[in-house]
Order: C-alpha cells, then sequence, then structure tokens
C-alpha cells in the first residue's frame, strides 16, 4: 500500500509539472529523453564517383571521409570543443548516396546528441593530399594540401532546411533545432553532400593521318598552382592560402596499386572521319579559376631514339565548346574533355569540351591553325 501511494503521488507531481492555464498538456511521445544517435547520409553530385584513385564519377567505392562537428553558433572554433573531431568513416560501398557509419575512436560506438544542444555537421574528402594534421583557428578548421593531379578535393556542410524539407517537418521542426536529438527522433538526419572544389581534364587521342597512327603519346601534363589549405569548417569553406608557384602536374593512369606512370600510348588506326579517339589515363585534377593553363605533350615513335621536345599548348577557356556561355575561367566541379589529333611527331592538334562532373565544354588545339 504504501508503495502504490508513493507512485501515485509521483505521477500527480508529473502531470502537474505539465499544466499551463490550467490544462493538462500531454508529453511528446517522441521525447521521452531515450539518447538519439548520430545517423548520417553521404551524398556526390549526380553522375559522381570517388575512386580508389583519381576523380569522383558514379560510385562511392567506399573512399575515405573526414567528419567534423560542432555546436551551432560557435563563433571561436580554437577554443570550442568539437563534437565529432576529424573522425574517419568509409563512404557507401555502391551508389553516389547512401548512410555512413560514424563511430567515436574512444569506444566505437555511435555518437549521441547532447539533449538541448544544436550541431554543425561537416565533411571532406581529401585522398592522399593532405600534408600535415589540421590546423584550427579562430574562424574554422583548415587542411594543409599539396596535389599531383590524382586527387580529387571535396567538402561538406550539411544543410539543416534541406534536411527538414525532406523529412517532411517543415514548420514541424525549426532549422535552430537542427540538428539535435529533439529533430532527430522526428527524422530530420544530416545529409552531407560532397561537391569538388578542383577542375578536372580528361584526354583522349586522336590520329590525323597515317602517320599518327604510329606515334607514342607518352605523357601530358598541366602547369597549375598545387598546394594551399583547404577549409572545411566554419564560413566561406573551400580553397584558400594558395601557392603562386606553377608546378609541372602529370596524367597519371589507374594501377593495380593506385596511380601510376602513363604507358606510352598510340592512337587507334586512322580514320578520315577521326571518330575513334582512344581514352588516356584517368584524369589531372588542378586548382581552379584560371583563364588558361600551360600544357606538355610528350610523343615518341617506336624504334626511333632521337628525344623530340615536347609540344607546348595552351589551354584557354575561350576555345572551349560546350561550355557554360560567357565563362571566363575554368572551374571548379566541371570537367573539361581534351582530344589530342596526332599527325606526327612534330605535329598535334589539340581540342576541348566539357564533360562529366558539370559539363565544362571541350577545346581542340590544331597545328594547322597556328
Amino acid at each position: 500500500m504504501k508503495k502504490s501511494f508513493l507512485f501515485a503521488a509521483a505521477a500527480v507531481i508529473v502531470a502537474a509539472s505539465c499544466t499551463k492555464n490550467g490544462t493538462i498538456e500531454t508529453p511528446d511521445p517522441l521525447d521521452d529523453g531515450t539518447p538519439v544517435a548520430v545517423e548520417f547520409s553521404a551524398s556526390a553530385p549526380k553522375n559522381i564517383e570517388v575512386k580508389s584513385t583519381g576523380s569522383v564519377q558514379t560510385n562511392w567505392a567506399s573512399n575515405v571521409l573526414k567528419i567534423y562537428s560542432y555546436e551551432t553558433g560557435v563563433t571561436d572554433f580554437a577554443a570550442a570543443t568539437p563534437f565529432i573531431n576529424n573522425v574517419e568513416a568509409a563512404a557507401p560501398a555502391t551508389g553516389n548516396r547512401g548512410t555512413i557509419s560514424v563511430l567515436n575512436p574512444e569506444n566505437n560506438e555511435p555518437f549521441y546528441y547532447v539533449a538541448g544542444k544544436y550541431y554543425d555537421f561537416y565533411g571532406y574528402h581529401i585522398d592522399d593530399a593532405a600534408t600535415a594534421e589540421p590546423t584550427v583557428n579562430t574562424d574554422g578548421v583548415y587542411v594543409p594540401f599539396t596535389i599531383t593531379g590524382a586527387q580529387d578535393l571535396m567538402i561538406a556542410k550539411a544543410d539543416q532546411a534541406t534536411d527538414i524539407e525532406a523529412a517532411g517537418q517543415t514548420g514541424t521542426v525549426l532549422p535552430e533545432r537542427a540538428y539535435s536529438a529533439y529533430a532527430a527522433r522526428r527524422g530530420v538526419h544530416p545529409s552531407l553532400i560532397f561537391r569538388h572544389q578542383l577542375a578536372r581534364f580528361t584526354f583522349e587521342i586522336v590520329a590525323g593521318s597515317e602517320a599518327g597512327s604510329n606515334i607514342n603519346v607518352d605523357g601530358i601534363s598541366i602547369f597549375s598552382a598545387a598546394s594551399g589549405e583547404l577549409k572545411v569548417a566554419g564560413e566561406n569553406r573551400g580553397l584558400t592560402n594558395l601557392s603562386t608557384e606553377q608546378v609541372e602536374l602529370k596524367l597519371q593512369e589507374n594501377g593495380t596499386d593506385g596511380s601510376q606512370e602513363l604507358t606510352p600510348t598510340q592512337p587507334n588506326a586512322y580514320t578520315e572521319e577521326r571518330n575513334n579517339p582512344k581514352s588516356v589515363g584517368e584524369s589531372l585534377m588542378v586548382l581552379p579559376g584560371e583563364s588558361e593553363y600551360r600544357m606538355l605533350v610528350y610523343t615518341s615513335q617506336t624504334g626511333v631514339t632521337t628525344a623530340i621536345d615536347p609540344q607546348e599548348w595552351t589551354l584557354d577557356i575561350s576555345n572551349v565548346t560546350g561550355g557554360v556561355e560567357g565563362a571566363t575561367s575554368f572551374e571548379a566541379g566541371y570537367s573539361y574533355k581534351v582530344t589530342i589529333i596526332v599527325y606526327g611527331l612534330e605535329q598535334v592538334e589539340i581540342t576541348a569540351e566539357l564533360e562529366d562532373w558539370k559539363d565544362g565544354g571541350s577545346t581542340v588545339l590544331d597545328p594547322d591553325q597556328f
């Protein structure tokens, strides 16, 4: 009897605490105080893939992502304690979207929202381009990098309004209450959409004459600045503090153990229509924002030992076809297809067009036009 009375008294106290204006409010059963784990999904732009080597095209392929989280409204990242601190997570195994498992390295369990707190979530993918551990400044987190042309740099930040709408909770969950245990109980979870930070070039070769069918393309290079910092958390995220030194970035190809030096490649047999191009290498990814890039094409002929100087060309945005109208520079997130027409050891023609990621156009460099 005594225990039953105490239980009844407790029930009266709970009901009284929920009374407002004389009306008893029914607590939302979703907010029962049960700890809520942080659930993520990761997306890449449509038709994009992160490969084990090279660029992102149609499938995440379980590549490594890095995740940060801070309380919403932080004004000094250097003084703040991150909720999630540069934790590795495997991207989805297939497709360009899927859930990812972000586990606390201290206990190998999910991270759980702290009641009454709200968070921002950030992600980045940097391949092996990082040259040091991230630096945390007052305004955000920076990762130093140096690229070789084979790495794809990407960043992401979960958007509260977008995920609230996707969960069908517009008007129910306010953006300032996401991301949190409250929002997660209503199906609002952070979705990280990764966006490319570099400009991408792919290459194909085609014989422009009978002689061109017997020429080896031994190497292709683009000169670009190659180092800087990738700001991955805070406002104004992206490439920053970039070097000005121009470095020769060499096209590589996918090998069994990662990227490898380009194998000398001959065009397919010559046809007058030049309709049988051959793809060369994976791609070259360079720092964006330039109106032109210096390019070298290295050639040789089987059985000929005389060294041939590389042919130098300029990739000019004004010569790109099929791209964004009025574009004045090669932009991040765009892929440009470069067609190299080989006539002989001393004659090469180049075109370029935009393709893949976002179509940037194409361009042709033709010796007969110079």
